[in-house]
């Protein structure tokens, strides 16, 4: 009778990340099955169920760790004027996820995992508001700068949704990149303007 393959917990989760992150690129949501990870991984769907508690617990690793990359990515974009620092952390959410478009259909198109997201997850998104509206109170706007955040990442995130999916095409021929600063610059003159 053969033995059971022995492998690191550790090492093996790693590599199965590494291979939904690829499998994701290369074939979108529908190519993230546990056959396909495990044929990547040289091991058995029921490893990878055992490891991540099911293929929603993977999904949610791959999720975990760009949400951490663009965390990164939003802390690296310096403390300059708030106006600039607005068009930045534009910037680097359009590249970030139309960079990596299989993995944010994966994370916004998936299914829902649970009715309740985990801790973890709400406070990376609560974070990314936060370091918005961190330039965004700079400005002294009349409204509450953190919802004013919340509406800056909804308006830019619906052009990246459009474009992530080839869409944007049916409503304009501008550029994500263009419109998500035209979003920037309408929400700083609404400030400006006191509107706001």
């Amino acid at each position: 009778m053969a033995r059971p393959r022995q492998y690191n917990h550790d090492t093996l989760r790693i590599q199965v990340i590494k291979a939904a992150k690829l499998l994701l690129e290369e074939g979108g949501p529908t190519a993230l099955t546990a056959r396909a990870l495990a044929k990547s991984v040289r091991t058995t769907p029921g490893t990878i169920y055992n490891l991540f508690d099911g293929m929603s617990g993977v999904l949610q690793e791959v999720n975990r760790q760009a949400l951490v990359d663009l965390a990164r990515l939003v802390d690296g974009v310096g403390d300059s004027e708030p106006r600039a620092r607005l068009l930045a952390l534009a910037e680097v959410y359009v590249g970030f996820m139309l960079d990596r478009r299989a993995v944010w259909r994966a994370f916004f198109e998936g299914p829902r995992i649970t009715g309740v997201f985990p801790d973890w997850y709400l406070a990376q998104i609560d974070g990314l508001i936060d370091r918005i509206a961190q330039p965004i109170t700079a400005l002294e706007p009349k409204g509450d700068p953190r919802l004013l955040a919340e509406q800056l990442l909804l308006s830019v995130h619906g052009i990246v949704a459009l474009a992530a999916i080839e869409r944007l095409d049916l409503i304009t021929r501008q550029k994500p990149m263009d419109l998500a600063h035209a979003a920037v610059e309408r929400m700083i003159a609404s400030i400006r303007a006191g509107a706001e």
